[in-house]
């Protein structure tokens, strides 16, 4: 029997406060912490060096949906507040979170029924909606119906979704990726976000082929400290081109390599797996685990996760809990940072 997910690595992480490009770096200049299981060894390096990992064969998975400026200004009842999009379940409902004004979290409890007005950036109302239900009884989220389509509105009057760590508002540009095709992310497919037009022309004279699919993400993964099963999914629509199934399903054949930029293709990829092959689009709550581990996904990009997120159940379907604790050990020595601006790591 596997035993209980390890959810606190004891790790005091350092948070990427700010794009590199701020700073006057280019994207591509963060960190990669290298996790080799085969040989057991961790190396940090520059994300530069990416493309040598790689070679003729590969296929390197890539989520193409666009962020989307999903934090809209709105009155809550009356009060003052943010409302953050998390899903689209359809033009005229969505689940969503309620934010203080200033964006910071808000663990009030909402009636039901309760109005929820969008505004302008100027004060003008946009949009009237009213609260149907909790989303789940330990979830932040709630599910609204409203006049408009939310997600339709948020170009107009929103902002991208920005968290207590980064130092000051930047533009929706700097939540994107070069892979970003499909508008309909509440928060940035991050694990794409240091990859430069020169790195895939690298990665593609060394044989690599790269493949899309779409997965609209949604908030972040809930803080976990106790049974994933006690906690909410939240669920996420995707999408897989045939050229994609195509790619794989030879990558397969031939025991070629499939690697996975973020945990979202992850997602993606094993829901699709799991339905026998059949569903290449629809809705997934699918989750990766120890107990469930990824049928087609082989090797693995993706940022530096917290203690008690629900990401690390997936990380362990790749990495023993102790290996993975060393790695981030190694990481937090070396200085790498944390969150949609910090380091990668890929798991080889």
């Amino acid at each position: 029997m596997t035993p209980p997910i390890e959810w606190n690595l004891g790790m005091t992480v350092t948070e990427a406060a700010a794009p590199p490009e701020a700073v006057g770096r280019s994207r591509a200049q963060v960190r990669l912490l290298v996790v080799d299981r085969r040989r057991g060894v961790v190396r940090c390096e520059e994300f530069t060096g990416f493309p040598s990992w790689l070679g003729p064969g590969d296929v390197l998975v890539y989520n193409d949906s666009r962020t989307i400026p999903a934090a809209l200004p709105a009155l809550w009842d009356g009060v003052p507040a943010r409302v953050h999009l998390a899903v689209r379940l359809s033009s005229r409902r969505a689940i969503v979170e309620k934010r203080r004004a200033d964006g910071g979290p808000d663990p009030a409890l909402s009636d039901r029924n309760a109005s929820v007005a969008i505004l302008s950036r100027l004060g003008d109302l946009m949009a009237l909606g009213r609260v149907v239900r909790r989303f789940h009884p330990e979830s932040r989220l709630w599910v609204i119906d409203t006049d408009r389509d939310l997600y339709e509105l948020a170009p107009l009057v929103g902002d991208p979704i920005r968290y207590g760590y980064v130092d000051r508002p930047y533009p929706l540009y700097y939540y994107q990726t070069i892979f970003g095709r499909v508008p309909g992310s509440a928060e940035m497919p991050s694990a794409g976000r240091p990859f430069t037009y020169e790195i895939v022309a690298r990665m593609v004279e060394r044989g690599v082929i790269l493949c899309p699919i779409t997965l609209h993400t949604s908030v972040s993964s809930h803080e976990v400290t106790q049974g994933l099963a006690r906690y909410p999914v939240l669920p996420e629509y995707y999408h897989i081109p045939r050229r994609t199934v195509r790619h794989i399903t030879e990558a397969r054949q031939d025991g070629r390599r499939i690697i996975a930029l973020g945990t979202t293709v992850v997602r993606g990829l094993e829901t699709w797996a799991a339905s026998g092959f059949g569903r290449r689009r629809g809705w997934t709550r699918y989750l990766i685990t120890p107990n469930n581990p990824p049928l087609v996904v082989t090797n693995l990009v993706t940022g530096l996760h917290d203690n008690f997120s629900s990401h690390l159940a997936l990380l362990y379907a790749f990495v023993d809990p102790p290996f993975l604790r060393e790695a981030y050990r190694q990481a937090g020595l070396a200085g790498f940072r944390w969150h949609e601006f910090g380091d990668l790591s890929f798991i080889v």
